[in-house]
């Protein structure tokens, strides 16, 4: 182990020791890489070939011997089997009959005997027409084709052919290859030692002026009159040792800034200037936020990296912070907003943006900032407001949002003078569905009822499942005049009614992946409606007689109409 060690530090300590095993490995490994992939796709083509070639072998003599076997003469059989003997890599070929007898062969004492090992039994056991492969080894292929005539099976024909020709061929090929890898390994490795001898003279120098400059002797500079990288990297290192002072003085100007971006780094650190509204910097990391590189992104303006309403919510408050701001520097609060930004594929992405203005070493005012990614955030809050608000499984508003709602209607109602109505629908016979089908099926007429009913009235109503197979509708707005009002109302429960009242075709899932089982069903509904105006009455008052109505419907007949009576009275 002390002499690995030992070789490993000698390896570390030396350039051009690198540079000479690295060159060499190199060459090695692509060449080996390269050179086992040719012999690999040679022996490879070389294997297809002998498969083809068999194949086409087996088909030829199936061929030729199907009038021999169809007359039944052996001995005309034997002859053509034997004339294929002399074939290249050919092992073995025989006519075997359908009950595995061999009735011709190369191997003439094979004749009359019956085949019994397991690849033979499967292969008279097959029905196949194709040919087919029962061996294919590194040295040996065999392969079995039926001979048929007019539909009728007259036996097998099956070859062995070796492949020592193809494995002759890739064994010169191998032999060829590994002496040319020995010869390009020592190539490069000679060309590798002359580039590292001249490489670390100019990088010995080099190592010798910067040891001077560390100790002490800042006006020591290189002295290497060369034209390549050596030289070039000499008047770096020259140009360096003259900036040093200047770049310090960078340093301590800006960090400030740094230290602020670090200190509140997220996702994404940008930095736009406000007085050409361009950006001055954007880390890498935006590329992953929004798909867009850094230079891409600092391309654009920021306009065109958000939302229309993110940035005109951002053109509202950034004047009022920018007077705040120059009003007293020193006291510069930082802000945190909520931004939604445009992806490369058009979709948007949420943002929690924390900003601090500054100036740059220019003077110009800029706007400091570190972006993170909110959107699961987002998406959590949304949930949990679609959880408090809407019916999971008809997405429509529940209990809670329709009281909401039924409150915004009536201060409507009152501002305008307008008449808004509430009606009560109960579907008639949904439980039988249930009690035979299951709740699954249920649940899909109800989706089903919601969608039907959604289609009836217009964006600014609401619907909304109240419970069980109970929906409530809620319209708007209709008219100063109580009988127009209760035209339109009836007009709309009539729509409803009707469209509700159609045929249902509700698919049943089978098991095992087969085709659903359609079931239609047929429902109808008893409606109950209220109109009502201003404040003349309470929620609950309003829900209350709208349901009484709607069980003097189903009282009545079902499938039917109802409006509650007496109804309030206008003011």
């Amino acid at each position: 182990m002390r002499i690995f060690a030992y070789i490993f530090a000698s390896w570390r300590r030396s350039i051009r020791r690198q540079l000479i095993t690295g060159f060499s490995l190199a060459a090695l490994i692509l060449l080996l890489g390269f050179g086992y992939l040719l012999l690999k796709q040679q022996r490879d083509f070389l294997h297809r070939f002998g498969e083809e070639r068999a194949e086409s072998l087996a088909h030829a003599l199936s061929t030729a011997s199907t009038s021999w076997a169809l007359s039944n003469d052996l001995a005309g059989l034997q002859e053509v089997v034997q004339g294929f003997a002399k074939t290249p890599d050919l092992q073995r070929a025989y006519f075997l009959s359908a009950r595995g007898e061999v009735l011709a062969s190369t191997n003439p004492d094979e004749i009359g005997f019956f085949v019994t090992d397991p690849i033979s039994r499967n292969m008279l056991a097959s029905a196949s027409r194709d040919a087919i492969i029962l061996s294919n080894q590194r040295n040996l292929i065999s392969i079995a084709h039926p001979v048929i005539a007019g539909g009728r099976h007259l036996g097998w024909l099956r070859i062995e052919m070796t492949r020592d020709s193809a494995n002759a061929n890739m064994s010169t090929l191998t032999n060829a290859w590994l002496l040319f890898v020995l010869f390009a390994v020592l190539s490069v490795s000679l060309m590798a030692l002359f580039l590292a001898r001249r490489l670390t003279r100019g990088l010995n120098h080099l190592m010798q002026v910067a040891n001077e400059v560390e100790r002490g002797r800042d006006s020591l500079r290189a002295d290497i009159a060369r034209e390549d990288e050596i030289g070039v990297l000499a008047r770096h290192l020259n140009r360096m040792l003259d900036a040093i002072e200047q770049q310090k003085r960078l340093v301590y100007a800006s960090e400030a800034r740094y230290r602020f971006l670090a200190n509140h780094i997220s996702d994404v650190i940008w930095v736009v200037n406000l007085e050409t509204n361009r950006w001055e910097y954007i880390s890498p990391s935006v590329e992953k936020l929004l798909g867009y590189t850094a230079d891409e992104t600092m391309a654009q303006p920021m306009k065109e990296t958000l939302t229309p309403q993110s940035y005109s919510n951002i053109q509202g408050w950034l004047d009022e912070r920018i007077k705040l701001y120059l009003n007293d520097p020193n006291r510069a609060p930082t802000y945190t907003d909520e931004l939604e930004q445009r992806c490369r594929d058009g979709s948007t992405v949420w943002v929690e943006a924390t900003t601090h203005f500054a100036k740059n070493d220019s003077g110009a005012l800029i706007l400091l900032g570190v972006s993170r990614n909110i959107s699961e955030r987002k998406k959590t809050e949304e949930h949990i407001h679609n959880l408090a608000f809407y019916d999971a499984l008809t997405k429509l508003p529940n209990r809670r949002l329709l009281f909401d709602r039924l409150g915004q209607v009536r201060s409507a109602s009152k501002r305008s003078g307008r008449y808004a109505a509430l009606m009560f629908i109960d579907l008639d016979n949904f439980k039988p569905l249930n009690d035979t089908h299951g709740h699954d099926i249920g649940d899909l007429l109800l989706i089903e009822v919601a969608r039907r009913i959604s289609s009836c009235v217009r964006e600014e109503d609401t619907v909304a499942r109240f419970g069980g197979d109970e929906f409530i509708v809620i319209l708007n707005e209709l008219n100063t005049d109580k009988e127009a009002s209760q035209t339109q109302a009836g007009g709309v429960a009539e729509k409803i009614r009707s469209i509700i009242a159609k045929p249902y075709l509700l698919p049943i899932q089978q098991a095992h992946g087969t085709e659903p089982l359609i079931v239609e069903h047929r429902c109808t509904s008893s409606i109950g409606v209220t109109l009502f105006l201003n404040h003349e009455a309470t929620p609950d008052d309003i829900i209350k007689w709208s349901d009484m109505a709607m069980y003097q419907a189903k009282e009545a007949g079902r499938n039917q109409i109802h409006f509650a009576a007496p109804a309030p009275a206008s003011p």
